[in-house]
């Protein structure tokens, strides 16, 4: 499959109707399918392609990175931005290298501290490693004001404390 990774930005076409700025944006809309359907089809046809490191040294990988729920929440991250920021002009895909690919995958890439270092090149470890430890958190502490729902604020709820 050949995506369409976008193009240069043209302007749309806007008429002078009452509804002309919804009908473009509906437009853009139906116009921007996605290049790749699945994370998979993204890792196979675009990502992998693009990545070539010397694995071993301080780079590792896993054949089966869809075995890590890590694995797949970078991926899916990555594919999710990619997406979005092909469509961003002349600097949407310089974004999303420098603020999503890079920095996730050094984290999946990292040999001392990746969710991939239990596994070899060409061998999934299914031992793997182990999630962080964690306790339940106190009775109630979730039903406070700041965690109640997500929301635009930027002190995640923890002023209140």
């Amino acid at each position: 499959m050949s995506a369409d990774l976008g193009g240069p930005w043209t302007p749309p076409e806007l008429d002078d109707g009452p509804d002309s700025g919804e009908s473009v944006q509906q437009e853009e809309e139906e116009e921007r399918a996605p290049a790749f359907q699945t994370p998979e089809e993204f890792f196979t046809e675009f990502l992998a392609p693009h990545i070539q490191r010397r694995l071993g040294g301080s780079y590792t990988w896993c054949p089966e990175w869809w075995s890590h729920p890590e694995g797949i929440s970078r991926i899916v991250a990555m594919w999710t931005a990619f997406e979005h920021l092909r469509w961003e002009g002349a600097l949407g895909m310089s974004t999303w290298w420098l603020h999503h690919a890079d920095p996730h995958l050094s984290v999946l890439m990292s040999k001392d501290g990746g969710p991939f270092s239990a596994c070899k090149k060409d061998a999934h470890n299914p031992n793997g490693l182990p999630s962080l430890p964690h306790h339940p958190a106190p009775a109630g502490l979730w039903e406070a004001a700041g965690y109640a729902e997500p929301s635009e604020s930027t002190d995640f709820g923890l002023n209140g404390r």
